[in-house]
C-alpha cells in the first residue's frame, strides 16, 4: 500500500471511532503544526443521548472541543470546554492521530522529492546518496580496480613456501 493509501486508511477508522461516539472531526494537514480537532455533534438529539449515557460515555459541552497537535517531536493536548472522553477512546484516537501524521508526512515527502518541488523554491535536495546509487559506485570502483592475475597468487605462494623450506 502507498502512504496515501494508508493514510486514507486510517482517516476513515477514524470517521468510524467518532460516528460511533456522536463526534465529528476536522484534521489540518495543511499547517505546522498538524492539527486533529474533535468536537461532539450538536444537534439537540445526541445531546440529549448524550445526557442519558453521561456515566458510560463522559459528558461533552455544546461548545466543547479536543485538540492535538503534534509539536517538537511531542503529542500536545489542547481541550476546550468540557469534553469528557474515557482513557481507552483517547488512547485510539491517539494512535490512529499518529498514524495519519506519519503517512501524511511520508505522502507529502515523497511528492516533493519525486517531483522535483524543492528545487522550485531553491532548496538544493540532500546531499546523501540513496542505497542503489552507493551499491552501483561500489560495483563501479570493484569494475575499476586492477585485477590481479591468478597466476601471479601461485607464484607468491611457491616464493613464501620456499622461504620456510631455506631455513
Amino acid at each position: 500500500m502507498s502512504e496515501i493509501s494508508n493514510y486514507e486508511a486510517q482517516k476513515k477508522k477514524l470517521q468510524g471511532l467518532c460516528d460511533e461516539h456522536n463526534f465529528t472531526f476536522r484534521f489540518f494537514k495543511d499547517r505546522y503544526p498538524i492539527t486533529l480537532v474533535i468536537t461532539p455533534i450538536n444537534d439537540i438529539a445526541t445531546q440529549m443521548d448524550m445526557l442519558g449515557n453521561v456515566e458510560e460515555t463522559g459528558y461533552c459541552s455544546q461548545d466543547s472541543s479536543m485538540c492535538w497537535y503534534f509539536e517538537n517531536s511531542e503529542l500536545k493536548t489542547k481541550v476546550k470546554g468540557t469534553f469528557s472522553i474515557d482513557k481507552v477512546l483517547r488512547t485510539k484516537i491517539e494512535n490512529i492521530l499518529l498514524k495519519m501524521i506519519s503517512f501524511w508526512q511520508q505522502y507529502f515527502f515523497r511528492d516533493l522529492m519525486e517531483n522535483g518541488k524543492l528545487r522550485n523554491f531553491g532548496v538544493p535536495g540532500p546531499d546523501v546518496p540513496d542505497s542503489n546509487s552507493q551499491r552501483d559506485s561500489q560495483q563501479d570502483t570493484k569494475q575499476d580496480a586492477p585485477q590481479d592475475d591468478p597466476d601471479d597468487d601461485d607464484e607468491a605462494a611457491e616464493d613464501s613456501a620456499e622461504d620456510d623450506t631455506e631455513e
